[in-house]
């Protein structure tokens, strides 16, 4: 039997899977999704009614029926016809607009009222039973009755006989009672499996596939990324470990990329997403391409050549200085994705930058902040570029455990326009409400202190805040940004789903100098569902380190609200003041422009779980390392500051060359080591505050 069971699982590891394909859905073609909304009487527990009293959208009813005081959202949740030229609720619409109308997501409702003592005859009150109640209840009556009329099962088959895709809303359960609070829900292969519906006088079986919400008394049709979104797109992506774009939680067991949990925008996303639409890479997966972007090729990244044909915009190094011309992401698909050429080893995760441009509020789409629509507190309409990395996550074909592989979970990280800071914790003086969307009571809030392009964090994603004596990072120290203050500015918009400071909206050029940088994101895999972190596994898949290179993005907008966007890859130049931090690689070459000044000072932003032993912070030391074959050229009149302990290694084979008037500055605390050649130009100042602060390593200095 084991060798069988070994036998099973060696074809089920191999055997060839395509992301495009979806995870247990197909997510292309017509998809007819029968709905049930489920109402609970409780004739046992009245008192459990309670929470659900202020009934906006969906009303109680006392007397077990059928499609009795339905909510009234229903058509603007889903389309019960597709029509690609009038597409009317948000379900239909989102997967539609997202999928240029490859995926058609129409389904009808049947509205269930059943008393708690129909379901506790089952056993315990929980979602499963619940589920089984109320499809007993619908074959008592007679059988499918929905609100539209679609009471035939070949709406609903799935090609096997069987009924597809099922989902179920609940209004008026909990956590507690019932399984699940307003807002949570789950995708499923195995709901309703063992159960019969009767329709038109047959009884047909559930394919299992499908999902199951609680959603309370509000209305959920008003916001595409909520959970109904959510658990119908696990269908197409995969599991919990591809939870991201604001989607994630702790609960999970596998591994991520980064400490935080990320905010960001996309189909998997949810409650700390940003834009409501769904994202480049998640149409990469599922080969949704814009037909005008097709053109004969294989290309899945398109963007626009400046004479206006299609151009493949999954570049590298390789292809050298590029120009495109991005139309509107939603409308076009048009995007750019750009491989990052260095990572800390070869089994280290391949690293990206995407690149979209967002019309929001100028293409009539699905493509605003969430929440901007129920609510004047959040930004509205605002158009402009948006960025973000991608780690792992690369293979699209091959073996199941490659192209679903489980622990990358969370791989997307916002690239703010407004760069990477370090923030500092307060208590505030009194507790308050940021009175924007979320009306819940807080204690704390985050100011926005110093730049810190490679090792900072950003307001979309969740920070790390710890007292003196914590020694060992756990649950109880990670907190969302709530109220954020820059300088004497208060802002209590609900940054951490995403603001106006988040894309490139002007003319803008970033490299290695600028914040944000082009450089790579660092990466710590880790897993914490409760707890301490762990970070023992998958340590080789880790970039620590940031490299700086020539790459170069030009973003350049449009009066038609088309955008130029130019990548080179020879941009050395630094052309501004800048605060590095961290182990940071130079591998090609580097000029600090005339009168620049670069600090190379200590990160205060959490870099790893534990406390370090020589900083007693929870981030190491800065390191600078010029590597061999390398060029740091400090131009006239610019100065480098090594201090709090900082690092500059000049390597054998590197060149670290001092213009005229140029000073390159190592506090007592700090070092410089010298093994390759240091050259100070006439006029250059080499400034040493401790006769202990630079090590002579074989290499040697040049005083022209």
């Amino acid at each position: 039997m084991l060798s069988v069971l070994l036998m099973l699982f060696a074809v089920a590891a191999f055997a060839q899977r395509n992301s495009w394909d979806g995870w247990m859905v197909k997510p292309r073609g017509e998809i007819h999704m029968l709905n049930f909304f489920v109402n609970i009487i409780y004739d046992v527990h009245p008192e459990r009614e309670k929470p659900f009293a202020k009934t906006n959208h969906w009303n109680m009813v006392l007397l077990e029926s059928l499609n009795q005081n339905p909510p009234d959202y229903l058509l603007r949740l889903m389309d019960t016809v597709y029509n690609p030229n009038n597409l009317y609720g948000c379900i239909t619409r989102l997967y539609g607009e997202s999928s240029f109308d490859e995926l058609q997501i129409t389904g009808d409702f049947v509205v269930v009222n059943i008393k708690e003592s129909r379901v506790l005859k089952l056993g315990s009150f929980n979602e499963s039973n619940i589920e089984n109640a109320a499809v007993d209840f619908i074959n008592e009556q007679g059988g499918l009755q929905t609100m539209y009329g679609h009471n035939d099962i070949s709406y609903y088959d799935n090609g096997s006989g069987k009924i597809g895709f099922i989902q179920f809303f609940f209004r008026n359960i909990t956590k507690e009672y019932g399984g699940d609070s307003a807002g949570n829900g789950y995708f499923s292969t195995s709901l309703l499996r063992g159960r019969k519906l009767l329709i038109n006088g047959s009884y047909y079986p559930f394919s299992g596939v499908g999902t199951a919400q609680c959603v309370g008394t509000h209305d959920v049709s008003q916001n595409p990324t909520g959970i109904v979104q959510h658990e119908i797109s696990h269908s197409f992506f995969g599991p919990n470990s591809f939870h991201t774009s604001g989607g994630n939680h702790r609960r999970s067991g596998e591994y991520m990329p980064f400490l935080s949990t990320q905010g960001g925008y996309g189909l998997m996303g949810g409650s700390g997403s940003g834009l409501v639409s769904c994202n480049g890479y998640e149409r990469w997966r599922m080969h949704w391409i814009h037909p005008s972007n097709r053109n004969g090729n294989d290309w899945w990244v398109v963007a626009r050549d400046v004479d206006g044909t299609p151009k493949n915009a999954d570049i590298s190094k390789d292809d050298g200085s590029q120009t495109f011309i991005l139309r509107d992401f939603v409308t076009y698909g048009d995007a750019v994705r750009i491989k990052l050429p260095y990572k800390d080893s070869e089994s280290s995760s391949n690293q990206y930058i995407w690149i979209e441009n967002h019309q929001s509020g100028r293409n009539n789409k699905l493509d605003f902040l969430q929440f901007a629509n129920e609510s004047d507190c959040r930004p509205q309409q605002v158009a402009g570029v948006y960025a973000y990395y991608q780690i792992g996550r690369d293979i699209l074909s091959g073996a199941n455990n490659d192209v679903y592989f489980a622990n990358e979970r969370d791989n997307l990280r916002m690239i703010p326009a407004e760069g990477y800071w370090n923030y500092s914790f307060h208590k505030a003086d009194t507790p308050y409400n940021i009175k924007c969307i979320s009306w819940a009571g807080h204690d704390y809030y985050h100011s926005r202190e110093t730049e810190n392009p490679f090792c900072g964090t950003h307001d979309m994603e969740t920070h790390f805040d710890a007292d003196d004596e914590v020694v060992s990072l756990s649950r109880s120290c990670e907190r969302s940004m709530w109220r954020k203050t820059i300088g004497s500015v208060q802002i209590d918009s609900l940054v951490l789903n995403g603001d106006a400071r988040d894309m490139f909206c002007t003319h803008i050029r970033l490299n290695m100098g600028t914040n944000p940088s082009t450089c790579n994101a660092k990466t710590l895999y880790n897993s914490m569902t409760t707890g301490e972190f762990k970070c023992a596994n998958y340590q080789s898949r880790n970039t620590q380190t940031t490299y700086l290179t020539g790459l170069g993005i030009e973003i350049t907008p449009f009066d038609d609200g088309n955008c130029r966007i130019d990548v080179r890859w020879d941009d050395y130049t630094i052309t501004n003041n800048a605060i590095w931090t961290g182990s940071i690689s130079l591998k090609e070459k580097a000029i600090l422009a005339p009168k620049m000044e670069i600090w190379l000072t200590q990160n205060l932003t959490v870099a790893q779980p534990m406390r370090d032993d020589v900083t007693g912070l929870f981030a190491k030391p800065t390191v600078l390392v010029c590597e061999s074959g390398s060029e740091f050229v400090q131009e006239a009149g610019s100065i480098v500051n090594v201090e709090e302990k900082s690092t500059l290694v000049i390597e054998a084979g590197a060149v670290y060359r001092m213009d005229s008037k140029a000073k390159l500055k190592i506090d007592r605390t700090s070092h410089l080591v010298v093994r390759g050649r240091l050259i100070v130009g006439n006029g250059a100042k080499l400034v040493l505050k401790s006769k202990n602060c630079m090590q002579l390593e074989g290499g040697e200095i040049v005083y022209e």
